[in-house]
């Protein structure tokens, strides 16, 4: 088995934002402080942990159905058929920005706090802030 695999999970925790000063927290599930005003949050949505927990992929070895067991991400699986290991990896959440200057949508990956973007397309600077 040379190589190894990962496979990006077909779910991913919900955006949530702060309690306390309304900011994007970071992604996940569990206690996660926000980068902004310092607070701890718990994060926890019981269908998304349902899902992870539930989720089924094909071995990348084999093709034998393999059921995750676990809403912990990263996770190293292995499969019962043939033993082979492979990581199964959160998946990323990306969203969509229009961009003030030429209203093209940019996909980016949302993080806490303020980013200054450049619209490849027109070459105009702007910030989001999550």
């Amino acid at each position: 088995m040379a190589g190894s695999f990962e496979i990006e999970s077909r779910y991913a925790a919900p955006l949530a934002e702060c309690a306390h000063c309304g900011h994007m927290l970071p992604q996940g599930l569990g206690e996660k402080e926000c980068v902004i005003c310092g607070a701890v949050c718990r994060v926890s949505h019981q269908p998304t942990i349902d899902n992870l927990t539930d989720e089924t992929l094909p071995c990348p070895h084999c093709n034998t159905v393999v059921v995750a067991g676990t809403d912990e991400r990263p996770t190293e699986l292995t499969c019962s058929a043939c033993t082979g290991k492979f990581t199964l990896t959160p998946k990323i959440l990306k969203v969509e920005i229009d961009c003030p200057g030429c209203e093209r949508q940019l996909r980016i990956r949302p993080k806490p706090g303020t980013r200054e973007l450049k619209c490849p397309a027109c070459e105009s600077k702007f910030n989001v802030t999550f």
